[in-house]
């Protein structure tokens, strides 16, 4: 049998690389979601240092 130790990433790794992609793809949400839902634009706006131009948080 091959012994499996030093294949591939550790499991700390996995875990910090799929954390990463949910972080990624919640804040692509959050950011699609901004010209509709005023939540979502002053959540942008804050974050963004209010960088951000337009959206329903600036009526």
């Amino acid at each position: 049998m091959a012994d499996e130790r030093g294949g591939g990433p550790s499991f700390l790794a996995r875990l910090i690389l799929v954390l990463l992609g949910v972080a990624f793809l919640g804040a692509a949400w959050v950011w699609h979601r901004k010209d509709t839902d005023p939540n979502a634009a002053r959540l942008v706006e804050r974050v963004s240092g209010g960088r951000v131009h337009g959206g329903a948080a600036n009526p």
